[in-house]
Parts: structure tokens; sequence; C-alpha cells
């Protein structure tokens, strides 16, 4: 740090400190952090649009998940498969009382989702859940519905 001396002339006898470094450290976390919040928001780095319930809870078994997008791809566990591979790698799960959560987005077809649950039985997997989002309470889901809407 730099101290700077104040003139011969100056009212003052004590040494100044300059601030421009504190500022810029400060500056720098403050970018760190907001972007390791807006990071850690996102879960699983597929975006899926769930379908909400009221009766909606947090899953704690072990589990094997397989995401559906609205344009058709499909996860397992965060990784592009098709369904021929879909079907190898459940076949492959060790533990077959694992749970298979299916997180399907709201667009995607009833029939595409009967299928994928189908294949999970027929491997032997047969503890089935659907991912939710938690219905909000009260007028809040109609006014969620008109945003969406428009």
């Amino acid at each position: 740090m730099k101290f700077k001396r104040q003139g011969k002339n100056g009212s003052g006898s004590g040494a100044t400190l300059d601030l421009t470094p504190i500022v810029d450290v400060v500056f720098n976390l403050l970018i760190f952090f907001a972007l390791s919040l807006n990071f850690a928001a996102t879960s699983g780095g597929i975006n899926v649009k769930l379908p909400s319930a009221s009766t909606a809870e947090p899953v704690k078994a072990e589990q094997v998940t397989i995401n559906l997008t609205k344009d058709g791809k499909v996860y397992y566990n965060d990784k592009t498969v098709d369904l021929e591979e879909l079907d190898k790698r459940l076949k492959e799960v060790e533990d077959k009382d694992s749970l298979v959560i299916i997180r399907a987005d709201n667009a995607v077809p009833h029939g595409k989702v009967v299928e994928i649950m189908d294949l999970a039985k027929s491997d032997g997997l047969s503890k089935l859940a659907f991912a939710v989002q938690a219905a909000p309470t009260g007028g809040a889901a109609e006014e969620e519905e008109k945003e969406e809407e428009e």
C-alpha cells in the first residue's frame, strides 16, 4: 500500500490510504459470489419444466433419474441416451429396488412417458416416481398460469 505524504503547505500532517486496491478486491468478490450463486441455482443442467402437484415430497432413497425434454431428448442420470442404450443401462442397475425418477417436461406426450415406464418395469425396476414442482397455494397458481399464457 502506498501512503501519500501531505505537501509542506498541506493542512494535515498524517498519511492517506489509497482505497483503489480495496475497492477492486471487493468488486471481484462481489462478481465471484454473484456468478457462484447463479450456477448453484441450476439443477442437473437439463432444462425441464415440471408439472406441479400439491402432494409433492422430497425423495431420500437411492435413485435413477430419467429426464425427458420437450424436444424429444432422453437423459439417463444427466447423460444423453437413446432408447436402446437406456434399456441397456436400466438392465445394468444392480439394486432392483432403486427408485426410478422420471422428470418429464410438461410438453412431453403422455405416450412417451408410458414408454419409458414400460421400459423400466420390463428391466425389473418397479419403483417409479414422477418429479413435479410443489404447487403454489392460493391464487398464486392462477396468476402463474395467466402469466405463462401471455
